[in-house]
């Protein structure tokens, strides 16, 4: 029975990026397409719930229901909120099934799609595992990592994070400039004024 449910899962995570592959350039996993506009996935989200992200304003988080795809516990989607309002720049998922074996399935199936990875993200101590593979179409980027984690501070077990790298240059783009022009009207950046102010006491 675990046998079946682990082909299952894997079968309907792969299956459209194994499209993609033939073309070398995925950018779909798990049904969820990036570049779409949020709005064709609210039934996955709670949309209610959706923040901009603390260390990339210029990107608002939607968390993923873990009943939407059989085998999957959550993740998120990250959208545009500055040029291209609504599209999808990331798709992060986390797997029920946090073993490394899992994780070793999941490596064998995207060398087969894609090759190689070509870097190595994971710390030297094998605490996290992360291989990435990068594409390119035309001034199309897009980004694919396969992590394993036993850090509890990085999201622990099997996880897959796709980025549509260009389009979220251009968002991060967008927001510096539309923040420069925020910080001049209202005078500038503030500057520090003491440096103790910042030394734990």
């Amino acid at each position: 029975m675990k046998k079946i449910t682990a082909f299952l899962i894997l079968s309907i995570i792969l299956s459209a990026p194994a499209a993609f592959a033939a073309e070398g350039f995925p950018l779909t996993v798990a049904g969820i397409t990036l570049g779409k506009n949020i709005n064709d996935y609210a039934n996955c989200c709670d949309m209610k719930l959706a923040n901009p992200m603390p260390d990339a304003p210029f990107l608002t988080e939607a968390h993923i229901r873990s009943d939407f795809v059989p085998g999957i516990r959550g993740g998120s989607l990250a959208y545009g909120n500055c040029d291209a309002k609504g599209k999808l720049v990331r798709i992060k998922l986390k797997f029920h099934d946090r073993s490394q074996k899992l994780f070793n399935s999941l490596l064998k199936k995207y060398t087969k799609a894609f090759g190689k990875p070509d870097s190595y993200q994971g710390d030297a101590f094998k605490n996290v595992i992360a291989w990435e593979w990068n594409f390119n179409q035309g001034e199309e980027l897009v980004t694919v990592l396969l992590m394993w984690s036993r850090d509890k501070e990085i999201r622990p077990g099997v996880s897959i994070k796709m980025t549509l790298t260009s389009l979220l240059d251009n968002e991060y783009a967008c927001f510096n400039k539309k923040n420069r022009r925020s910080e001049k009207s209202k005078g500038g950046p503030s500057e520090i004024e003491s440096l103790n102010d910042f030394v734990p006491r």
